[in-house]
């Protein structure tokens, strides 16, 4: 562990490129190969991935990993549009690496079979981080789209923060083997599923022997995070997809998510945004 530290601070990254992809039902990339590396995180959907030898469930919420030479292929379900955030980078600045489509290469389904190349950081290639990293992809696929002054620098400021953040979610993240982790998961569910309602400390104890702080702690131990804090972060990506996929105006937004008004909901938009719900929906989006 302490030379995956090491290598993390000692990294001076580059993002290559950044995307968003939308997955029709059933369709796929793959199998093929890259010359950089890749992180893909799930904002929606479900479906299937292999890279390398294992195989694993595409579901919100993971963030998956893979690097030079690594086979992989994604999958989107039949019944749920996957919709995938997709970053290329380098974890050491270097010159010709700006064309990276240039560098992915189809490859037969042998090639999982064989070795796969070492790679300098291993990260799991899945990793269940939850709805933290969404912001952050959200924002380099606009910056690195934007063509505006600077971009590299923004570029390379937001990864290296969200570099940081993954590290230390790899790091600090507890073995999940205690068998509350299974009432975690509930209580992580049903935050999913009360989205669109303000946080209740009562959700927590909802069917647990246990005391608010006691479910609070556990689920920290378990996700990294406050329930409240990721209910929060849940309730953003929700109001980001409203904003993005729907005709919705901002207080039909407001009134759906039972924010009681709309100035409440734009106030709150803007805390964890930086930008109202208006001009939100009005930016530029890629694919």
């Amino acid at each position: 562990m302490e030379a995956f530290i090491q290598v993390i601070e000692n990294a001076q990254p580059a993002v290559h490129y950044a995307n968003s992809w939308i997955g029709a039902p059933g369709e796929s990339f793959g199998p093929r190969i890259i010359g950089d590396y890749q992180w893909l995180y799930v904002k929606s959907g479900k479906g299937s991935a292999r890279i390398g030898a294992e195989s694993f469930r595409v579901y919100p919420g993971c963030l998956f990993t893979y690097g030079p030479g690594q086979p992989h292929w994604f999958q989107a379900g039949v019944d749920e549009p996957l919709v995938l955030y997709g970053l290329h980078f380098g974890y050491e600045r270097q010159a010709g690496m700006e064309d990276v489509l240039r560098m992915i290469r189809n490859v037969d389904w042998d090639s999982f079979d064989k070795k796969i190349p070492d790679v300098p950081v291993p990260f799991p290639p899945r990793m269940e981080t939850g709805a933290w990293p969404l912001p952050y992809f959200e924002r380099l696929v606009e910056e690195y789209w934007g063509n505006r002054t600077m971009r590299a620098m923004v570029l390379r400021g937001l990864f290296t923060e969200l570099l940081a953040r993954v590290a230390r979610w790899v790091v600090d993240k507890p073995a999940r083997t205690l068998p509350q982790d299974k009432r975690m998961v509930r209580v992580k569910e049903n935050l999913e599923r009360k989205t669109m309602e303000s946080y209740r400390t009562e959700w927590l104890t909802d069917g647990l022997p246990f005391s608010h702080d006691y479910v609070s702690r556990l689920f920290k131990q378990c996700f990294g995070q406050s329930p409240r804090d990721y209910h929060n972060q849940v309730r953003v990506a929700a109001a980001r997809e409203l904003l993005e996929e729907t005709g919705l105006s901002s207080t039909a937004v407001a009134e759906r998510m039972k924010f009681g008004s709309v100035h409440h909901f734009c106030k709150w938009f803007k805390k964890h945004t930086g930008m109202q719900p208006g001009a939100y929906r009005k930016r530029s989006r890629f694919l």
